[in-house]
């Protein structure tokens, strides 16, 4: 609404325009007010022009209100450099009582072109910040600069006040409607109720959860929205805070349950908080339909008592762990199996728990092999753990990484196996493949019983010869070549004792002891071990050393025995078929690859019969008239004991070449 301004009379009193530059004029707008104020306040002063301005930017002032020769004027922006004006805004009031064109440089286009005086005062807002002035350009000189001073600056201050108020109810207008878009796009429901209860307004969230039109409900009384039995025990909270002003949901948060239009009872979370509205309380309540997340958290709590009754029946140990290797999870078998609680292990470090506290090593592995799987590896080992009943268990560990979508390690998974039973009886079965091997190599040195006494034998009649020489050559005190007998008869002597030796060796029942040998100098052994027997033979038994040969961690004596054991069989091979030309059985060791070295023994024999094929390994199967068919399965168990693989195949032209091979030495074995 706008008030039409009255024409200023010339006849209205100082004093009467002195009041009128102090009132308000009710339903007035800040336009119609300033300009009112500028008009009466020319009017006293018999001055031609009055400006309310601004600063716009830097140097420069707008006039927000004009009065220009008895009428309102255009908006203007003007330099205030070489002004009045600037002196206004850097010193405070400021007054011209003649002569302005002489002080100033007034162009045509300033506020003040062809005036005589001036009066200007500044506009400042709350904080005391000027920000504008009130100016007033006089036709004539001033007559009385103190009092047109004065009146200058009661009506700067009156403009002030009006400025102020503008600014404020522009800010209160601005408020209220963000406050209102706020509230209307909010999507948890809002809800405003009066101290008695009564619904004061309903946004459209809680329109939409509740299925109520606002204006259903504005004047209602809450309770309709609160289901029974809760119904009765919200009004006594309410009652209640109306007589103690105390309540327990006030600024705090909650789970209750809320009644639809139709009826229905869901969940709601509600926060709740007092205000005061002239003089008057009331309560704001946030509300947000919990129901999608109550469902979701039930459908998580079955998945997880669903998991944990997978995770804890599992018979594996099975741990969850962080990246950096922090026990998450562990499940009941592997707690049961050591006797442990929980809070024993998760949280802590996987490799500072009590399953490997009793090996410092151990855990020195567990820590790199929890290292690798963070960085997307999976690591494999063996590991023992301290039992319930502190038994010392074997088990087969790995700990893997479970990545996401992008590759990045989230979480690792650690399980174990029990094997102790496993390697038990794999002990057991070592032990009992000692015994039968050691009974075949017994079986073996019966068999070759004449070509040892053969070997032996030599070396006994040399050194008898020898003796006899040595006895002679005293008699007839002849001592000059007693030096070359006694080195005979030293010579003799020691390669009667390395045959006994070799036999020994192959014969004594000892623990399985692996080293570090000599792949060439192991199988030279066993050659030697067989000469006597071919020689009876007459067989030649040539050996084809391989060059570079890495070296193999084996028992020495088992894989002589396997040597041997081939090359006997070639020899009752190659006399089965009555070979009159080249008796020649070949024995060879070559670097197969880089892990792997082989030694065949290739006979000229009639080769395997393709009936015996199948069954060639097999105990008790043989070709052999006399044989028990022991020798080929012992030496496969033997090999396959090793990491090597056993093998044949029939020659081209006669006899057949059977074949080991054996896994080249490195760290890790030198370190088992």
């Amino acid at each position: 609404m706008s008030v039409e301004l009255q024409p200023v009379v010339e006849i209205m009193r100082p004093s009467e325009q002195v009041r009128e530059l102090s009132t308000f004029v009710p339903g007035a707008t800040t336009d119609e007010l300033l300009h009112n104020l500028l008009s009466n306040l020319t009017g006293l002063l018999g001055a031609r022009r009055a400006y309310v301005t601004e600063i716009a930017r830097e140097g420069v002032s707008r006039t927000i209100a004009s009065w220009e020769d008895g009428e309102r004027g255009p908006v203007r922006e003007y330099a205030i450099s070489g002004t009045p004006c600037a002196s206004v805004m850097r010193h405070g009031i400021h007054v011209v009582d003649c002569e302005l064109a002489s002080r100033y440089d007034l162009p045509e286009s300033s506020l003040g072109h062809g005036c005589e005086s001036f009066i200007g005062s500044p506009i400042a807002d709350h904080d005391g910040d000027r920000i504008g002035q009130l100016c007033v350009f006089g036709a004539k000189p001033l007559h009385d600069a103190e009092m047109a001073s004065a009146l200058v600056s009661l009506a700067a201050v009156r403009v002030s006040a009006e400025l102020e108020h503008r600014r404020h109810e522009a800010e209160l207008y601005r408020s209220e409607a963000y406050s209102k878009a706020i509230i209307a796009a909010a999507a948890d429901g809002i809800i405003t109720v009066d101290a008695k209860g009564r619904i004061g307004s309903f946004n459209r969230a809680a329109e939409k959860m509740f299925g109520y039109a606002a204006e259903e409900l504005i004047g209602q009384d809450i309770h309709v929205l609160v289901p029974e039995p809760f119904r009765s025990k919200h009004a006594g909270y309410v009652a209640e805070f109306a007589l103690t002003g105390k309540s327990s949901i006030l600024g705090t948060g909650r789970e209750v349950p809320a009644r639809r239009k139709d009826g229905s009872v869901f969940p709601i979370h509600l926060a709740a908080s007092e205000i005061v509205l002239e003089g008057e309380r009331c309560f704001v309540g946030i509300i947000r339909d919990i129901s999608e997340q109550k469902a979701a958290e039930s459908s998580l709590k079955e998945a997880e008592n669903r998991f944990r009754a997978v995770f804890d029946q599992r018979l594996q140990l099975v741990g969850i762990l962080s990246v950096d290797g922090i026990v998450l999870e562990a499940n009941q078998m592997s707690l049961d199996f050591a006797g442990l609680e929980r809070d024993m292990v998760v949280g802590r470090e996987y490799w500072e728990t009590p399953w490997w506290k009793h090996s410092p090593k151990l855990q020195r592995r567990m820590r790199s092999a929890v290292a690798a799987a963070a960085k997307g590896a999976t690591r494999t080992l063996e590991a023992t753990c301290m039992r319930a009943d502190r038994e010392l268990a074997t088990l087969e560990f790995s700990v893997r990484p479970i990545m996401d979508k992008a590759g990045d390690v989230v979480f690792l998974v650690a399980d174990s196996h029990d094997i102790t039973e496993h390697r038990l009886a794999e002990e057991e079965a070592r032990h009992h493949r000692e015994r039968i091997a050691h009974v075949s190599r017994l079986s073996t040195l019966g068999e070759m019983a004449a070509g040892i006494a053969h070997e032996i034998n030599q070396p006994l009649t040399a050194i008898s010869l020898f003796a006899q020489a040595g006895r002679r050559l005293i008699e007839a005190e002849d001592f000059e070549k007693m030096g070359d007998v006694c080195h005979k008869l030293n010579e003799h002597a020691l390669r009667a004792s390395d045959v006994v030796e070799r036999m020994q060796a192959m014969a004594r029942q000892s623990e399985s002891k692996k080293d570090i040998l000599d792949c060439n100098e192991l199988i030279s052994t066993a050659v030697r071990l067989a000469e006597s027997e071919a020689r009876i033979r007459d067989i030649e038994v040539e050996l084809e050393k391989g060059n570079d040969l890495p070296p193999v961690y084996v028992d020495g004596v088992q894989i002589q025995q396997v040597a041997l054991n081939l090359l006997r069989n070639g020899m009752e091979a190659m006399l089965a078929a009555n070979c009159c030309g080249d008796k020649t059985i070949v024995i060879r060791t070559r670097v197969l690859n880089e892990k792997e070295v082989e030694i065949s023994v290739t006979d000229c024999g009639y080769g395997v019969p393709e009936k015996n094929i199948d069954k060639l390994f097999t105990p008790f199967s043989t070709t052999k008239k006399s044989g028990m068919g022991m020798g080929l399965s012992i030496s496969q168990a033997i090999i396959r004991a090793h990491g090597g693989r056993i093998g044949f195949r029939n020659n081209d032209t006669r006899g057949a070449t059977f074949w080991f091979t054996l896994p080249a030495a490195n760290r890790e074995s030198n370190d088992e």
